[in-house]
């Protein structure tokens, strides 16, 4: 049972090194086909003296922190929510039973906090459709709207935030190395997962998002920029852009109905918890919706206002999107599929052409890169990650060899070990995507969102909406379902689900499609009273992740 933060690597691994002493709930909950070594990654953790908050640690943080520096939690309780407290068998920041009693009330009452609030969103909402539509209460202006939305999304990730300085900050290092002419990161601290290739040390994320760092970095430096600001302002955009994209696209009757919508696609989904923690792997999926998004904006401009300049910016953005996470390749179905059901026939090859230029710029630029350190324009460094994970002696061997060999080296054992993707892992991540639960115990807090994640059926229950669609009257239904799936493939084929997590994070790939799916099977008919409080329980679900995280993880 986790009572309070892990702060050193001596308390997260047991004296043989396993992981199951630091999160036995882990060791309880049985995934069909899980890969043990995946846990391995748990050696990027830092050790002694560098915790979450890197070196100095929390302590040191907690005490240039005021009021919101506490979070949520903190704040309302006045507890020490990082576990900056000597490592006992009390949870952090916790004096025996008093401090428990203190924690506990943190933990229930910011639950408690949060569902009152979204009780009294659900009243607001109801009393306001009591009201003609046109009595109601909505800025004139759409694009006031999209402010709106930005500012309060801002505002609710900034809550949900802890507010300490992030140091799984991968992306600042290679936003640092971009601004010195390299692609390598080899002063990149240990505990940050990365690669080795030719006798650099590279990041084997793709690079997108540290192209959203460099101007932030080049002003503050590495650890001067807390990335978690980058990540709470790209997830308040996010709600703007997909408000923005729904009404575009025509998908709800009245501002109302697409603000809920885009709520729930917001905070509804793991991207709540993945844009308010802000880490580096959550700022890859994070970045990744709002290139993705900026993309979808340009696409689905009006035909009256739609100029070749907007297909061309909607392929360069969308491509963007690619280079911050893979999957996102196949979602040119979805993007293709627009065009075909939404353009005039005569415009069809030459939207598809704009578009196409646009995507080659950061995709021949994500290309060379790649040939840069590789000497292929494959991104090989989740290969590398594959081979390091789970094939440690394997990787070592190849580090021995010349960089001329590597290649080769790297090609050759995945052909008798298999690459990162494999049928066999199908089993595990659709129980993952699907069925994997929380744990639940006798003990405080009684209910765990264990590290291996959370299925989307237990967070998003409203995302089963897509099957509400009628099929049958729109084209473009049958191109995003199929966008869904084939975003979906990559996932189902990998080797980890990606723990540690709250959630299904690389659900984030083709959650945009479902999402859009949702959206038009929630307002096929009015949007009423039972379909808000289905999407205010699922933001009261992923809301739960930050909270919980903030104070036990």
């Amino acid at each position: 049972m986790i009572r309070g933060r892990l702060p050193d690597r001596s308390r997260a691994h047991g004296t043989d090194g396993s992981f199951s002493h630091a999160y036995p709930q882990l060791k309880s909950t049985k995934i069909p086909g899980t890969v043990d070594k995946v846990v391995d990654n748990v050696d990027n953790f830092p050790g002694p003296g560098v915790d979450k908050w890197g070196p100095g640690g929390s302590k040191a943080k907690s005490r240039q922190m005021g009021f919101f520096g506490r979070g949520l939690c903190g704040a309302l309780t006045g507890a020490d929510p990082w576990g900056t407290m000597a490592a006992t068998d009390e949870p952090a920041g916790c004096g025996g039973r008093s401090g428990k009693m203190e924690q506990t009330f943190g933990y229930f009452g910011t639950m408690g906090a949060i569902a009152l609030f979204l009780l009294a969103l659900f009243c607001l909402d109801r009393l306001c459709c009591r009201r003609p539509a046109a009595e109601r209460p909505w800025p004139r202006r759409e694009g006031t709207v999209g402010l709106l939305l930005f500012f309060v999304s801002f505002l609710v990730l900034f809550l949900l935030n802890d507010h300490g300085f992030v140091f799984y900050n991968n992306y600042s290092y290679l936003a640092d190395a971009l601004l010195h002419g390299r692609l390598y990161v080899d002063g990149m601290p240990a505990y940050l997962e990365s690669v080795e290739f030719g006798g650099h040390v590279y990041m084997h994320f793709a690079p997108g998002p540290a192209i959203l760092c460099l101007p932030f970095v080049a002003l503050f430096g590495v650890n001067g920029f807390n990335i978690a600001w980058l990540s709470l302002l790209l997830g308040a955009a996010n709600t703007a852009l997909i408000y923005r994209v729904f009404r575009q696209m025509g998908i709800g009757r009245d501002r109302r109905e697409r603000i809920w919508c885009a709520v729930l696609l917001t905070f509804g989904t793991v991207h709540c918890f993945l844009a308010a923690l802000g880490h580096g792997w959550f700022l890859g999926h994070v970045s990744s919706w709002f290139f993705l998004l900026v993309g979808m904006a340009f696409l689905t401009v009006p035909e009256e206002r739609r100029k070749d300049v907007h297909l061309f910016l909607s392929g360069v953005f969308y491509g963007c999107a690619v280079t911050c996470r893979m999957p996102n390749l196949l979602g040119a179905l979805c993007f293709g599929g627009y065009i075909l059901t939404r353009f005039k026939r005569e415009t069809w090859l030459r939207s598809l052409l704009f578009f196409c230029l646009g995507a080659a710029v950061p995709g021949g630029l994500y290309m060379a890169y790649n040939y840069a350190r590789f000497g292929t324009i494959m991104d090989k460094g989740y290969n590398l990650t594959h081979l390091k994970d789970l094939f440690r002696d394997r990787y070592n061997e190849m580090q021995t060899l010349p960089k001329s060999e590597q290649l080769a080296y790297l090609q050759a054992a995945e052909q008798e070990v298999g690459g990162p993707l494999q049928l066999r892992y199908v089993k595990t991540n659709l129980y993952s995507i699907f069925l994997l639960g929380p744990e639940f115990t006798r003990e405080y807090p009684y209910v765990i969102p264990t590290l291996a994640g959370v299925s989307l059926t237990h967070l998003s229950p409203a995302l089963y909406a897509a099957g509400w669609v009628d099929y049958r009257r729109d084209r473009l239904t049958w191109f995003l379902l199929a966008t869904a799936v084939v975003c979906a493939v990559p996932f189902l084929l990998n080797y980890g689900n990606g723990f540690a997590q709250f959630g299904m994070r690389y659900a984030m790939d083709f959650i945009p499609y479902v999402g859009i799916l949702a959206a038009m099977g929630l307002t096929r008919k009015p949007l009423g009273g039972w379909k808000v409080a289905l999407i205010l329980l699922c933001v009261l679900l992923n809301m739960w992740g930050p909270v919980y995280w903030n104070l036990f993880y």
